[in-house]
């Protein structure tokens, strides 16, 4: 079967630099990071294609890259209890990302999808060569902290 461009139906074409770049601009921990910048990112990201049911990130496991949700919904859970809903704009997998540890959760893919991945070394380079990163990785973590002192606070009562 063949869509309406012609080509087989389920077949994504890949993404451009561009399509990258536009991307990762809609993404809070990206969104000070200039075009350029941007563009040496997105050349360096891998494409993940997900179906739903596929398990992303495992729980425990050592891994040293984040996932950019482009297209598709995510749930993140943790001994059975979802954790989050991911959605696109989301990233997940930050804190592994800066430092390879065991993976506090367990990322299924709800639907059909697609996420780029960028591993420790290029988020490294980067954190180095431009500060407005470093601000927005900070700003995530923090937000991060606080959503979960919030809900340490509200499974106590």
């Amino acid at each position: 079967m063949r869509g309406p461009t012609g080509r087989p139906v389920g077949v994504v074409m890949p993404m451009t630099v561009v399509d990258r770049v536009v991307a990762l601009h809609e993404v809070p921990l990206f969104a000070a990071v200039p075009g350029r910048t941007l563009a040496a990112v997105a050349a360096c990201a891998e494409e993940v294609a997900v179906a739903a049911g596929d398990v992303v990130i495992v729980e425990g496991v050592v891994e040293n890259h984040l996932f950019v949700v482009v297209r598709g919904r995510l749930r993140a859970s943790h001994d059975g209890r979802v954790l989050r809903d991911l959605s696109p704009g989301s990233t997940v997998g930050e804190l592994a990302a800066l430092v390879p540890e065991p993976r506090s959760a367990t990322v299924t893919a709800l639907e059909e999808g697609l996420l780029l991945r960028i591993d420790k070394v290029v988020l490294d380079e980067l954190l180095t060569d431009y500060p407005e990163l470093s601000r927005g990785v900070i700003r995530t973590l923090v937000t991060m902290l606080r959503g979960s002192d919030t809900h340490a606070v509200g499974d106590g009562r």
